[in-house]
C-alpha cells in the first residue's frame, strides 16, 4: 500500500480582487511524484448573489518557483514512509508557467468543492526535471472571500 499524505492551506487564505492565487502546490522530487487522489476548496462568503469562484487544478513547470506563504512538510495520514515531494501554500507571487487542466465554478457563499479522482485516472505531475513538475490548486474570486484548501496524494 502506498503512503498517503495531505498538504493544506495554513489558515483561511484571502482571495482578493479577481487575482488568481495558488492555494496548494505539490512539487515532484527527483525520484517520485505525487498521485493526487483528492482535492478540496471551501469558501466562507455570506452573500448569496456573489459571483462564483473559479477553481483550477493543473500543472506548473516551476520555471519560476513563486513565493509561497509557507512550505509545509506533507503530513503522513496513512501507511509508512517518507516523501521527497515538497509543497507550497498560500502564494503571494504565482509560480510559472501554469497550465490549468480542469476547472470548476464554486459559489463563495459557503461553497464547497471536494473531488475524489477515480482509481487509475488521478492527476500526476512529471518527476523533477520534467516539463510539468508541479501540480497546483488555484482560486480566483471576483469579490473578496476566504478559502481553505487541501490536496491529498499518494507517493
Amino acid at each position: 500500500m502506498a503512503a498517503g499524505y495531505v498538504v493544506k492551506t495554513a489558515a483561511a487564505t484571502a482571495l482578493v480582487g479577481a487575482a488568481a492565487k495558488t492555494l496548494v502546490n505539490l512539487i515532484s522530487g527527483a525520484g517520485d511524484s505525487p498521485i493526487v487522489v483528492e482535492i478540496s476548496a471551501s469558501f466562507d462568503g455570506v452573500t448569496a448573489s456573489a459571483v462564483p469562484v473559479a477553481v483550477d487544478i493543473g500543472y506548473s513547470t516551476q520555471a519560476g518557483a513563486g513565493t509561497p506563504g509557507t512550505s509545509p512538510t506533507p503530513l503522513l495520514i496513512r501507511g509508512r514512509g517518507t516523501t521527497t515531494i515538497t509543497s507550497g501554500v498560500d502564494y503571494s507571487a504565482e509560480p510559472t508557467a501554469l497550465t490549468a487542466a480542469k476547472h470548476w465554478l464554486v459559489t463563495p457563499n459557503g461553497g464547497l468543492l471536494v473531488i475524489q479522482f477515480p482509481l487509475g485516472r488521478e492527476p500526476q505531475p512529471d518527476l523533477s526535471g520534467g516539463t510539468n513538475k508541479g501540480l497546483f490548486l488555484r482560486g480566483n474570486a471576483p469579490a473578496n472571500v476566504n478559502c481553505r484548501a487541501y490536496a491529498e496524494f499518494e507517493d
